[in-house]
């Protein structure tokens, strides 16, 4: 009997620590301590600004917080406080003016505040806000549209590893082909679909050429089967973790807030869940061509996503 008592409370909290990991992980520091963390992990600050009388403020921590989608995004991208604004918060409250519960500070490893949003979210809506935030996290220390400008020809680009859907890694340096790379913002971009359709022309071509050509998706392998499924492609597809290839052919960008706001709204989750964090970066719809040596000898850069490398152009420059 006494085992049976045992093994159920195990049950019980194995359950009940579950549920805790999957939602938000509010640590118990206070905001200086939450300052440093910040700065050593590169994170911004998120602050949960509570009473015990507040109703909206009692939701949010049963409803929203707990939410496994909100705690990825979180506990990934924040170092999250939850302070009572009538006691270890007061101070917090008095400073940035709060009358209204439950408030919502986001601040960078500074203090300043980058956001502040108050009232009820449920979890959809509040990966909305988290997003935003992060968007301009993104936009003052990364590159916008008009800053990227791409590898140029004559450049080496240095081996690069990324999976495919199935986990198998490819290696740039190991391939002894010329190498047409494809960059597509992923499986909900109809142009980027389409154009990977308009690139099976190649196929034929691409052997009597020494040339394979590799696709590059910021979008996790989940995603990147929708990709394969929509377009029927049997080229390569890699998915491209922490943006690593974007970043060294130079063709990540963070979108403005407008286009953010616009995306996340639209495409809900097969925005925001599909790449490797939310900041929304997204690579230029950009081509080029590598040769054996893995130096760039073509390219195509056009940061207007409907405009895409002709077929008849990526065949001219592989001879």
């Amino acid at each position: 009997m006494f085992k049976k008592i045992v093994l159920s409370l195990l049950i019980i909290v194995g359950i009940s620590l579950r549920a805790q990991s999957a939602g938000i992980n509010f640590q118990k520091i206070d905001l200086e301590a939450a300052k440093k963390i910040a700065a050593k992990e590169n994170k911004l600050i998120f602050i949960d600004l509570f009473t015990t009388w507040c109703g909206p403020c009692k939701l949010m921590a049963k409803n929203t917080f707990t939410d496994p989608r909100i705690g990825e995004m979180f506990n990934k991208n924040f170092v999250n406080i939850a302070l009572d604004a009538e006691k270890e918060g007061i101070n917090l409250a008095k400073e940035f003016k709060v009358v209204n519960y439950p408030s919502f500070l986001f601040l960078d490893p500074k203090g300043k505040l980058v956001q502040y949003d108050f009232g009820y979210y449920n979890a959809e809506q509040f990966l909305g806000v988290g997003a935003s935030v992060l968007g301009k996290k993104m936009s003052q220390s990364g590159k916008t549209l008009d800053q990227v400008k791409g590898k140029m020809v004559g450049d080496k680009i240095d081996n690069f590893n990324a999976k495919d859907h199935l986990g198998n890694t490819f290696s740039s340096s190991k391939e002894n082909q010329k190498l047409v790379i494809v960059f597509i913002r992923g499986q909900w971009c109809p142009y980027c679909n389409k154009y990977i359709e308009t690139l099976q022309k190649l196929s034929p071509e691409l052997k009597s050429k020494n040339a394979r050509l590799v696709i590059i998706s910021p979008e996790k392998p989940e995603f990147i089967e929708k990709t394969l499924s929509k377009t029927k492609t049997d080229y390569t597809v890699l998915y491209d973790e922490g943006y690593k290839i974007a970043e060294a052919f130079d063709v990540l960008y963070t979108p403005d807030s407008e286009t953010l706001n616009l995306y996340n709204s639209k495409l809900k989750e097969d925005f925001a869940d599909s790449r490797s964090d939310h900041s929304g970066r997204l690579p230029v719809s950009a081509t080029f061509i590598l040769n054996e040596s893995k130096e760039i000898t073509w390219r195509h850069f056009e940061t207007d996503y409907k405009k895409r490398a002709s077929v008849e152009d990526i065949l001219k420059n592989l001879n």
